[in-house]
């Protein structure tokens, strides 16, 4: 009998060494910003970026994709800079966003002279940052990016997805509507695919768009723009 509990906790252990291995091998492949990206990036913080006057009544702080480098959304942090808003855009564990969701309390928290903040996810990250909506006062509104709530929300939200994308089905944006408040904007970009919101390239599993990135994510800060000017 002993033999064969030492026999099954080696084997438990070799398991979990392998699946330990393979989730460090996997987290080595990123989707990393293109030339294009690099010549929008930010002032450096650690080893995320932030973007404009860090006194500014309202800030925005972006939650990556998984697997994608923060620098490839430079170009978002940089026009919603020119207008004057702060925004941070911070790296998460492994570039996976649901590793420490709460990131942007500590950013909140660090800066006490900004009165507003919203959140801004792209696929996962929306889905990480929707789960610190109701720990802040100053969070005013949600913004995902080909994302949805991983839970119901009560928060002011923005949802703007691609027709094309071949990541998150469409269907899934759109029977996310159950789990945000009736107010809440959704806006399709027909034209639009999954890695268009940031600047990294194609993406395993998208679908081709005839937009470029820029053309993708201006239309989106058009109805961002909106979104806020509305709150």
């Amino acid at each position: 009998m002993k033999r064969w509990l030492k026999r099954i906790s080696i084997s438990l252990l070799i398991l979990v060494g392998i699946l330990v291995a393979a989730f460090m091998i996997w987290a080595q492949f990123d989707y990393n910003p293109t030339k294009e990206a690099q010549q929008y990036l930010g002032e450096p913080v650690g080893q995320g970026y932030q973007f404009g006057d860090d006194t500014s009544e309202t800030g925005f702080i972006f939650y990556q994709g998984a697997k994608v480098d923060p620098a490839a959304y430079s170009y978002l942090g940089h026009q919603l800079a020119k207008e004057g808003y702060y925004v941070a855009l911070p790296k998460l564990p492994f570039n996976i966003a649901l590793l420490d969701s709460k990131k942007g309390l500590s950013i909140i928290e660090d800066h006490p002279k900004i009165k507003r903040w919203y959140l801004i996810g792209h696929s996962l990250g929306g889905s990480a940052a929707s789960t610190i909506l109701e720990d802040s006062p100053k969070i005013k509104g949600m913004i995902f990016l080909a994302s949805y709530p991983i839970d119901a929300i009560d928060t002011p939200s923005l949802t703007v997805y691609g027709g094309r994308d071949g990541v998150l089905p469409v269907k899934d944006i759109e029977d996310s509507k159950q789990d945000v408040r009736s107010d809440a904007v959704f806006h399709l970009i027909k034209d639009g695919n999954h890695a268009n919101f940031g600047m990294y390239g194609k993406q395993k599993g998208d679908n081709d768009s005839p937009l470029t990135s820029k053309a993708q994510q201006d239309e989106t800060l058009k109805v961002i723009r909106e979104f806020i000017s509305a709150q």
